[in-house]
């Protein structure tokens, strides 16, 4: 009889249940109440000031909570610049999601996803925890799909409005030092065309260029473009060479051969064309070559055209 007095309750599966969902939901409600108190608001002005203070200029519409991170709608953004206002990029939406094991590191990683410009891009950043190189980026993920040229602020950046759908992957593991960068980099294009732009004062007629594909391998702080054309269109480009990076990409030296085809159906119609087309080289296959050459800030042709 005392044996069978002493003998352990057997614990059912619904008592089970009960023991796990305690804690489980101690845990949720903690996170609820957190989303619903964080100052959201409080963090969009402060990341609007510290985007100030770099010499940019950003708004966010609103801001509020995302899984395991933060969503912020409406944000605009010009990026520091030395020459005169930066264009304004527009987003409809941004999401962060911060690492948090990284951040256990003293580490700053995150991954993020973008709503903008009629199409979607979505990738992961980690920045450096090195003081010589504090709050540089590290590495870098980046998958863009269909965006819409037209939609980005090119005209505004360069005078030119380019059309197309753009889409492309970037990884980029090593970002810092510059002479240790090292990834790949793809770019497809559907329907790039060229309007409004301007060559020796002459206004171009909208040009169609048809499909873009681009792929350039980076190693060790030199990126070579191993195969960027367009075919099927008014006129078909081939652009190869390498650029070596530096820290500041603006002044990284490139040493780029383009190769234009015009169609024939193209110049007969663009006769001023076809006489500018003749202060350039002109190739075996009926091309014409124009060599790109020195910093990136002020890489230009060998004759004068102007976007």
């Amino acid at each position: 009889m005392a044996e069978a007095a002493s003998a352990p309750t057997a614990t059912t599966p619904l008592q089970k249940l009960r023991a796990f969902a305690l804690p489980v939901g101690t845990v949720l409600a903690f996170l609820v109440f957190l989303l619903a108190t964080f100052p959201f608001d409080t963090l969009a002005r402060r990341i609007e000031i510290e985007v100030q203070r770099a010499g940019g200029d950003i708004t966010i519409g609103s801001m509020g909570p995302a899984f395991l991170g933060f969503r912020a709608r409406d944000v605009r953004l010009r990026p520091p610049s030395s020459s005169g206002p930066a264009p304004e990029f527009r987003f409809d939406s941004v999401t962060i999601r911060p690492d948090l094991l990284a951040l256990l590191g003293r580490r700053t990683s995150f991954s993020f996803a973008a709503s903008a410009f009629s199409g979607t891009a979505k990738g992961h950043a980690a920045l450096s925890n090195d003081p010589r190189t504090s709050g540089s980026l590290q590495s870098l993920t980046l998958e863009m799909a269909d965006l819409d040229l037209r939609s980005l602020p090119l005209k505004e950046a360069f005078g030119v409005e380019l059309l197309g759908r753009v889409s492309g992957k970037t990884d980029l593991p090593t970002l810092v030092p510059t002479e240790t960068t090292t990834g790949t980099i793809t770019l497809s294009i559907k329907g790039l065309a060229l309007a409004n732009a301007t060559v020796q004062g002459l206004t171009l007629p909208r040009t169609v260029l048809g499909d873009l594909d681009a792929s350039i391998v980076i190693d060790k702080g030199t990126a070579r473009v191993e195969r960027t054309q367009t075919k099927g269109g008014d006129i078909d480009l081939d652009l190869e060479g390498t650029i070596r990076m530096r820290p500041l990409f603006s002044l990284s030296q490139a040493d780029l051969r383009l190769k234009l085809r015009p169609a024939e159906r193209w110049l007969s119609t663009n006769q001023s064309m076809r006489g500018l087309l003749g202060l350039l080289q002109r190739q075996p296959d009926g091309g014409y070559l124009v060599p790109l050459n020195g910093p990136l800030s002020r890489l230009q042709p060998p004759v004068n055209v102007r976007f």
